[in-house]
């Protein structure tokens, strides 16, 4: 056998043997990516309405080049999660397994049955991970912030409201929030705050906020539906939560504080990417939630709309300038879980 031979024969067999012992990861890169979700309540309620518009942008990004693709389940209780959970599980088309509520407890089970899975739990109520269980937090407590200083100036009773489902870090954070911006700007503010013990029932909402605009509110915070409809019947105004919820009610909606889950979704699909790609082990942190602030895109203030031309130019300005100095880094809004009292 000629030199030349023996060489291209040696090179050959050295390529059978690398291609044989590659890991079955690194034979090639995926195109697609399948996520599982389950919502605790119905999509419209604005946690998941926002969630699946981040998706929406995530998807359209096509991150690392990857189609997205989500299949979900809504207003599942927390005794079927793990059933449901294990249900998409099975079926071994979805490598993210994302449940978007308080659902650690079904997933602190079932990532261990299935480890090569990454499994995500979103929101308070959850408990640490590790390992291939991730834990993301929202937090709306800045842009809150912004819109209890629109509050504190616009009122004219000096009492601000605020209706939230339960009396958990998740509703507390930034309804404390709105009422230090108000605060920040008029100390004379009295602060009313109903907790209605559900995640999604409008007419309870209503109910409570009519009797908060009965005992003097004039300016309302809503973290659930049904207090756009009480504002409608009075002269207060209402400021959202979650998503820009201007269209529910343009009339009495002067903006909202926005989460965006963006971060959170293309962190997850970056450390599967990894996993997927490199065989890097699933590595979350096991002492704290994963969070973005505004300045990383985890929230913001939606537009004002209509109420542009309607609100003082001062107030439009303090706004602008405290929201410049959040994110500076050079005001830093309390997180603050308490119950409101």
């Amino acid at each position: 056998m000629t030199g030349f031979l023996k060489s291209k024969a040696v090179g050959l067999l050295l390529a059978s043997i690398a291609l044989f012992a590659a890991p079955a990861w690194a034979a090639e890169q995926p195109t697609e990516l399948n996520m599982a979700v389950i919502f605790g309540s119905p999509i419209e309620s604005p946690w998941n309405t926002a969630f699946l518009q981040s998706m929406e942008r995530v998807k359209a990004e096509k991150p690392h080049g990857l189609t997205v693709n989500f299949d979900y389940t809504e207003s599942v209780k927390r005794p079927d999660a793990e059933r449901v959970l294990r249900d998409y599980a099975n079926t071994g088309k979805y490598p993210i397994m994302w449940a978007h509520s308080s659902f650690s407890d079904a997933v602190t089970v079932l990532r261990k049955e299935y480890p090569d899975l990454m499994w995500v739990v979103t929101g308070g109520g959850n408990e640490q991970q590790g390992e291939n269980g991730y834990w993301f937090d929202a937090v709306t407590h800045e842009p809150a912030y912004l819109l209890g200083i629109a509050a504190g100036m616009l009122t004219k009773s000096n009492v601000v409201g605020g209706v939230a489902a339960f009396p958990y870090p998740n509703e507390n954070i930034p309804m404390n929030a709105f009422i230090a911006g108000a605060k920040s700007v008029n100390p004379k503010i009295d602060a009313k705050v109903t907790y209605i013990g559900a995640w999604f029932d409008p007419p309870k909402a209503k109910e409570s906020a009519k009797a908060q605009i009965a005992a003097g509110a004039d300016m309302i915070y809503a973290t659930r539906f049904g207090v756009f409809d009480a504002a409608e019947e009075s002269k207060a105004l209402v400021f959202g939560y979650m998503v820009d919820q201007h269209d529910v009610n343009p009339n009495v909606v002067v903006s909202s504080s926005v989460v965006r889950f963006d971060p959170s979704v293309k962190f997850a699909i970056d450390e599967w990417w990894k996993h997927a790609t490199e065989g890097k082990a699933y590595a979350a942190p096991e002492k704290q939630p994963i969070t973005f602030k505004m300045s990383e895109g985890g929230s913001e203030l939606a537009p004002f709309h209509a109420f542009e031309s309607k609100l003082p130019k001062e107030v439009l300005s303090k706004i602008e300038a405290a929201k410049s100095d959040i994110l500076s880094g050079k005001l830093e809004v309390p997180l603050n879980p308490a119950p409101v009292k």
